[in-house]
C-alpha cells in the first residue's frame, strides 16, 4: 500500500507543476483516469481512499505554507474554535501521576453547577477506569452531544469514599477574553482568539472595568480566528468610514470598512503583540497602527496576511485553502515571504525575533499611517512603535524549556492538597489579595525544585522570581479563575505586560510615539 501512496504522492506533485501543453481540465482528467484504471483494473483490490487523502496531503503540501488539509476530527476541532462552544461538561484537567486531576472548572458549566472541585481526581468515566489513558482520550469521552449524560467517578481529599456525579452535557462557550482587569487606572484585555463573539465579549469586559484613563489589548500568542471576528473588534475603536481592512483575491477585492461609530473611539489604546501573534491579531494591529488609533508595542508579529477559504469535503474531512491576501488599511501586504512547497522553513524562520534594528525595511514596501503620515512597512509582520526588550523574556522562555509550563501545574497541584482552599478563599477573598498578602513557604518552593530536580544555589535572582511568579498563578487560577493567573504572573513577572502597562500610564510617551 506504501508504494502506491508514493505512487499517487509522486504523479500529484508532476501535476502540480505540469507541462503547459496540458490544460487544467486535462490536468485533472488524467488524475481522475489514472484512479479509474487502478479501481477497475489493477490486479489487487486497492481501497482509494488513503490513495486519494495521501495526494490530496502532496498537492497542498506544495501550495502556500498556511494551506493545509484538514481530517474529520481537525474539521470538527475548528469549527468548535471558530464558533467558540463545543459540547462537554466544562472541565480543564492535567494527567499527574497517571491520575485525572481538575484544574478549573468553567463558569455556569454542568461540571461548575455539579460543585466539582479543584484537584478533584476523576478515576472513572462512564465507569470505565482512567487511570493512565492519554488526554485526547479523555477529551472523546467527556464530551458528546447536548444534553446527553456522563457519569464521573471522584476521589475528594475531604471525603472518605469515591463520589459518583452525573452531569448532563452542555454546549461550552470557551470565552476568546481570557483575562480583563484593571490596575490602578489601566485597564487591561487579553484576547486569546478571534472566534465570532469575541467583540461583544470585548465590550462587556471593557465596561465591567468601571472608568478607566486608558486601556490594553494583549494579543500576544493570538494566533488570529475568524477575519469577520477581527473587523467587528477592530471596528469598536474606529470612525465610520475608516477602512479596516482589504482583500485581495484572483478576480475581486472586497474592502472592508467602518459603517458607524464605534464604542471606544476615546480611549487611550496600546496593542501588545510579539511573534506569535498572526493573521486576525495582525489585522487588529495593523488598522490600529494605520489610523493611528493606538501604540503597537512587543515584537515583530507572525507575518501571515494570507485569507484562507474552508472547502468541506463530503467525508466530513476539509480543506483550508488559500484564497487571498489582505492589506492593511494604509496598504499594507504583512504576509512575510514564503517560498512554495517549503512550509516547514518557513514556520521554522526566526528572524521575526530579531530585533527590528536587524530587519531589513525594503523602501519599496514603505508605506504611510493615514492621520499622521508615520513610516510603516509592509512584508514582513507588524513591526510595533516601540520594541520591548527581549532580555527578561529569553531568561523565562529558558526556564519554561527546562521546567516545562506543566511542572508548574504539578506543583500546584501538591501544594493545593497541602493547603485548604477554603481557607486561602476566607484569608484573600479576591486574587488580588492573595497576590498582595500570600507568600511561599520555602517548604512549598522545596516541591517544585523536587519536580525539576534543581539545586536552589543554580537560579539566578530572575529565573527564582519568574519560579514564584509562575507557581503563585498556577495556585491561584484553580480558586479565582483564569484572570487571577494573568494577574499575577503579569504583575510579578512578565515584563511585556508591565512595560505594556507603563506605557499606557504616559500619556507624554504615548503622544509623542504617534506624531
Amino acid at each position: 500500500m506504501k508504494r502506491f501512496v508514493i505512487l499517487i504522492v509522486s504523479l500529484v506533485a508532476l501535476c502540480v507543476s505540469a507541462s503547459a501543453q496540458l490544460s487544467d481540465q486535462q490536468q485533472i482528467q488524467k488524475l481522475n483516469y489514472l484512479y479509474q484504471q487502478i479501481r477497475n483494473n489493477y490486479v489487487d483490490d486497492v481501497p482509494l481512499e488513503p490513495l486519494v487523502e495521501e495526494a490530496i496531503i502532496a498537492t497542498i503540501k506544495e501550495l502556500d505554507p498556511h494551506s493545509s488539509y484538514l481530517s474529520k476530527e481537525e474539521m470538527s476541532a475548528l469549527q468548535s474554535r471558530l464558533s467558540g462552544e463545543f459540547a462537554g461538561v466544562g472541565i480543564r484537567y492535567i494527567m499527574h501521576n497517571d491520575t485525572l486531576v481538575v484544574r478549573t472548572t468553567l463558569d455556569n458549566s454542568p461540571a461548575r453547577r455539579a460543585k466539582i472541585l479543584p484537584n478533584d481526581r476523576i478515576i472513572t468515566i462512564d465507569n470505565r477506569d482512567v487511570i493512565g489513558i492519554t488526554t485526547d482520550s479523555i477529551a472523546t469521552l467527556l464530551r458528546g452531544n447536548p444534553n446527553s449524560k456522563v457519569s464521573l467517578g471522584i476521589v475528594r481529599r475531604s471525603e472518605n469514599k469515591p463520589l459518583n456525579i452525573t452531569l448532563q452535557r452542555d454546549n461550552i462557550e470557551s470565552s476568546a477574553i481570557s483575562a480583563a482587569f484593571r490596575i490602578g487606572d489601566i485597564g487591561y484585555i487579553s484576547v486569546s482568539a478571534f472566534s465570532k463573539p469575541v467583540a461583544t465579549e470585548f465590550y462587556s469586559a471593557y465596561k465591567a472595568l468601571g472608568d478607566i484613563k486608558s486601556l490594553v489589548v494583549d494579543l500576544r500568542d493570538n494566533a488570529g480566528g475568524a477575519i469577520t471576528s477581527a473587523i467587528d473588534l477592530t471596528g469598536l475603536f474606529l470612525r465610520k468610514g475608516d477602512v479596516i481592512v482589504s482583500t485581495e483575491g484572483r478576480s475581486n477585492t472586497v474592502v472592508y470598512d467602518k459603517k458607524k461609530d464605534g464604542p471606544l473611539l476615546d480611549i487611550p489604546l496600546v496593542v501588545l503583540i510579539n511573534e506569535n501573534s498572526a493573521s486576525a491579531s495582525e489585522i487588529f494591529a495593523g488598522a490600529i497602527q494605520d489610523h493611528d488609533r493606538g501604540v503597537v508595542v512587543g515584537h515583530t508579529s507572525f507575518g501571515k496576511g494570507l485569507v484562507q477559504r474552508v472547502l468541506d469535503l463530503k467525508d466530513g474531512s476539509g480543506v483550508c485553502l488559500t484564497t487571498a491576501r489582505y492589506k492593511t488599511p494604509s496598504g499594507r501586504v504583512i504576509q512575510r515571504p514564503y517560498t512554495m512547497g517549503e512550509g516547514e522553513e518557513y514556520m521554522q524562520d526566526k528572524v521575526r525575533y530579531m530585533h527590528p534594528d536587524s530587519i531589513a525595511h525594503d523602501d519599496k514596501l514603505l508605506f504611510r499611517t493615514l492621520k499622521r503620515g508615520r513610516k510603516v512597512y509592509g512584508g514582513g509582520g507588524i513591526t510595533p512603535d516601540i520594541y520591548i526588550d527581549i532580555d527578561d523574556i529569553v531568561v523565562a522562555s529558558a526556564v519554561l524549556k527546562a521546567y516545562g509550563e506543566a511542572m508548574f501545574e504539578h506543583t500546584a497541584i501538591d501544594i493545593l492538597d497541602s493547603l485548604s482552599i477554603e481557607s486561602i478563599i476566607e484569608q484573600y477573598p479576591t486574587y488580588k489579595a492573595f497576590n498582595d498578602k500570600f507568600r511561599l513557604s520555602d517548604e512549598l518552593k522545596k516541591i517544585f525544585y523536587r519536580y525539576a530536580d534543581i539545586e536552589v544555589e543554580m537560579l539566578s535572582t530572575v529565573d527564582n522570581e519568574f519560579i514564584e511568579a509562575m507557581l503563585l498563578a498556577a495556585i491561584a487560577e484553580p480558586i479565582y479563575g483564569g484572570y487571577a493567573r494573568h494577574y499575577i504572573y503579569g504583575t510579578c513577572f512578565d515584563p511585556m505586560m508591565r512595560r505594556a502597562i507603563a506605557i499606557a500610564g504616559d500619556e507624554e510617551l504615548m503622544h509623542d510615539t504617534l506624531l
